[in-house]
């Protein structure tokens, strides 16, 4: 114990009122507050940092002596900032980044594969799904014996219907087929055929085709003239609507606009009204691979193709933009979120992390005692229980941190869940489903209760937050608020400072905005009379008129109000200016001291600052505060900008 006191004494580098602080501490601090500077010749040395240091941390302990910190307000608002950044720790980012990355390589990368799929419900039984499973088997063998092709295997036995319809899936990147899928597809050799792997549709074999980097995204338009039914276009109908696009491409090349001729030709009635612009795709995630083709084929933008033929009809193809697959850096953002609200992927990090901290913590299952816990609570008769029967109880079920959690633990889990009241899934198969609950809500309760420990940037961030919340309560009742309601010791400073904050050149009068010439025409004369009071001038034109015109007295410098920049000092006129509506009356000053109102925000915060200097004085004087010097040297300082 002594000589960890001593070591505690030997790292600590400034004490506040016997409260020590470490030096790793200080210098998170220093290193935070002097990096990322507007300007880099800001930076303070140790030495010079260390009273500002100082009189931060005393605003804070007398925050906390006057029991700032007990506060109800106080306490929720740290609990839930601590909740929100504890998330950030509790999955592991490492798994986050590298499923980003996978998803980037499969953004870049397009695969292609054909498949086969024998459908299986969910809670399928274990002979029903072993059934699948050899069935796939099966037709893989078919299939690498060379009996029947892929192909072949899928339009026969495939469960898909696509299989028939289209044979192959076309290319597909990251994100559009579910995670296991991908997984498989993008993980299989070109050529190969995959092992049966397991969905939620069933199970499937798929047989790898190609994979390919993506060209990217285009957006294009098109003219389109549809064949009455694409599965029988007779001879004559064909060569009549080429005729017809043969005839719109050489308007085209002669100037026609391209979206005048799409509203006026195009039977595409969906696109007519944005002149036939479709939405952003990616070639090999088209549906029709002659129009893909086609599009892409497009050097410039703007320039479109000569009539193509398509099973749908004849059209004419204009690129509109091109974007290629953007850098990692720049897709890294959306990736991310894509990653996280992707249920699979989440899923598997999720549950990489927790193995993680098994390993870590020497997570140990006992099988056979949860076996014989789930016999033993499955053959009593009652489908509610108030507590487990003696034989019941005390049942190791897992070791985590040293720490054995028996059958109590988890039957006390179920008793309390608010959305279990009648417990009685305790004799289900949900019992498995509740015991992994419980591992995985265990787990997270320790590793949440390590944090601070385990992570010193984590401690520091909520120490910082917390200090943060008590300097603003505090100076928020001590400085902010005194000075706002001192109105004679303000203005006692003000008649102290009063030439302090000066006029520029400025121009001192009216500002009038009337809603018609007549109205500008009353208050003109008026002006002309000897009346110049706003409020009356308002009452004249306004009662004369039944408008609302209106007039405002003041001091303006350049660069405080754009109509007045433009009428007074010929500024760039203001696109809502109202001409011969909008006028001024008055003179150009050449400065002059500004009153407390005109400057009251400015003297408000220099006598802030007065308020805040006096009471530092008195809390150095209150509180005892004690530099360990020959430490503080050895603090590295960073480095000004020469």
């Amino acid at each position: 114990m002594l000589s960890t006191s001593l070591v505690a004494q030997k790292n600590t580098i400034v004490t506040i009122d016997g409260r020590p602080v470490s030096v790793e501490e200080f210098e998170n601090i220093y290193r935070k507050n002097n990096t990322n500077l507007n300007d880099e010749n800001e930076v303070k040395s140790p030495q010079e940092y260390m009273k500002m240091f100082v009189d931060f941390k005393l605003k804070v302990i007398e925050a906390e002596n006057r029991g700032l910190d007990t506060t109800l307000s106080f306490v929720d608002e740290l609990t839930q900032y601590r909740d929100e950044l504890a998330k950030t720790y509790l999955t592991d980012v490492s798994v986050t980044d590298s499923m980003v990355k996978e998803a980037y390589y499969r953004t870049k990368n397009l695969v292609k594969v054909n498949h086969i799929l024998i459908s299986l419900k969910e809670n399928a039984t274990h002979d029903d799904t072993l059934k699948a499973y050899n069935k796939l088997i099966e037709i893989r063998n078919k299939c690498l014996n060379k009996e029947k092709t892929f192909d072949e295997l899928a339009i026969e036995f495939s469960d898909d219907p696509s299989a028939k319809e289209m044979g192959s899936l076309p290319y597909f990147s990251a994100f559009k087929m579910i995670k296991p899928f991908e997984d498989v597809a993008y993980s299989t050799k070109i050529g190969d055929i995959s092992l049966p792997f397991r969905t939620r549709f069933g199970y499937h074999i798929i047989k790898k085709e190609d994979l390919k980097p993506s060209r990217g995204e285009i957006k294009v338009a098109h003219i389109m003239v549809e064949f009455s039914n694409p599965k029988e276009v007779p001879d004559e109908e064909d060569k009549s609507k080429e005729a017809l696009l043969d005839s719109v491409y050489k308007l085209l090349q002669n100037g026609a606009d391209f979206g005048k001729l799409a509203r006026e030709v195009s039977t595409d009635r969906q696109l007519v009204k944005n002149d036939g612009v479709m939405n952003y795709f990616i070639g090999e995630d088209f549906s029709v691979k002659e129009f893909a083709d086609a599009a892409f084929s497009i050097k410039n933008l703007g320039d479109y193709t000569k009539p193509i033929r398509t099973k749908y009809g004849w059209h004419i193809v204009k690129l509109v933009d091109r974007r290629p697959v953007l850098s990692f850096e720049e897709m890294q953002a959306d990736l991310l979120k894509k990653v996280k609200s992707d249920p699979t992927r989440s899923k598997q990090s999720k549950t990489k992390f927790f193995n993680n901290l098994k390993k870590e913590y020497g997570f140990i299952m006992y099988d056979s005692n949860f076996s014989k816990f789930k016999e033993l609570v499955t053959s009593i008769p009652s489908d509610t229980l108030a507590q487990l029967p003696e034989n019941c109880k005390k049942i190791s079920l897992f070791k985590f941190a040293n720490v054995e959690y028996t059958s109590d633990n988890l039957f006390d889990y179920f008793i309390n869940k608010p959305l279990n009241r009648e417990r009685n899934c305790i004799y289900t198969s949900h019992l498995k489903i509740g015991l992994d609950e419980y591992i995985e809500k265990t787990i997270t309760a320790y590793e949440d209760s390590r944090l601070e420990e385990k992570y010193p940037e984590f401690r520091y961030l909520i120490k910082e937050y917390h200090d943060g919340i008590l300097l603003f309560s505090i100076m928020e009742s001590d400085v902010w608020n005194k000075a706002i309601a001192d109105s004679v010791g303000l203005l006692k400073y003000y008649e102290q400072n009063k030439g302090k904050y000066l006029y520029d050149k400025n121009f001192e009068g009216l500002l009038i905005t009337c809603v018609d010439e007549n109205s500008r025409g009353i208050i003109e004369k008026s002006i002309t009379d000897g009346i110049t009071d706003p409020d009356s001038l308002m009452n004249i034109a306004n009662k004369a008129n039944d408008k609302n015109n209106k007039v405002i007295r003041g001091k303006w410098e350049k660069g405080s109000n754009r109509l007045i920049d433009y009428l007074v000092w010929k500024e760039e006129k203001p696109s809502d200016f109202k001409e011969n509506l909008q006028f001024i009356s008055g003179s150009i000053k050449d400065g002059g001291v500004k009153s407390l109102d005109e400057a009251r925000g400015l003297y408000i915060s220099d006598y802030q600052a007065v308020i805040e200097k006096e009471w530092l004085k008195q809390l150095r004087e209150k509180y005892v505060v004690k530099i360990n010097e020959p430490l503080l040297r050895k603090v590295k300082s960073l480095e000004k900008k020469k």
